[in-house]
């Protein structure tokens, strides 16, 4: 075996290389990055799926408030028990798809009067998605 003149220690014969604390420490260091990035990125995922929902939800919300007023319906419910669904609107060009596979639909609003509309989401996890109602939810 060769000394090495650098560092006054014994080396194989190339001289080279790490050795095996070193490697673990540098996994350890990298699993620990891991372990801090990774919910951290799960959950920004997570997020964006729901926004991107919501956003799907005022966009139909839109073509819904547009429809009444080219069909001149008297109110959302009228509207919505004539057989408007969120396959069959007219300003619409393709029916948004929610990031998580869930289906939208139109019902009833809240008042009694028929004068709001909910546009719902089907799917159910860690962020339901649920219902957007204009005027009440505008986040």
């Amino acid at each position: 075996m060769k000394q090495s003149r650098s560092r006054g220690l014994v080396q194989g014969p190339s001289g080279r290389g790490f050795t095996l604390v070193e490697l673990l420490v540098v996994v350890l260091i990298l699993s620990v990055l891991m372990a801090i990035a990774m919910p951290l990125y799960l959950q920004a995922v997570s997020n964006a799926q729901y926004r991107t929902c919501r956003a799907n939800m005022q966009t139909i919300a839109n073509a819904v408030q547009a429809a009444r007023l080219e069909t001149g319906a008297l109110n959302y419910g009228t509207l919505i028990a004539g057989g408007v669904t969120t396959v069959n609107l007219p300003d619409l060009t393709a029916v948004p798809v929610c990031p998580n596979g869930g289906t939208y639909t139109l019902a009833n609003g809240n008042s009694s009067s028929n004068t709001t509309f909910q546009v719902a989401c089907s799917y159910v996890g860690a962020y339901t998605h649920s219902t957007f109602q204009p005027g009440l939810n505008n986040n």
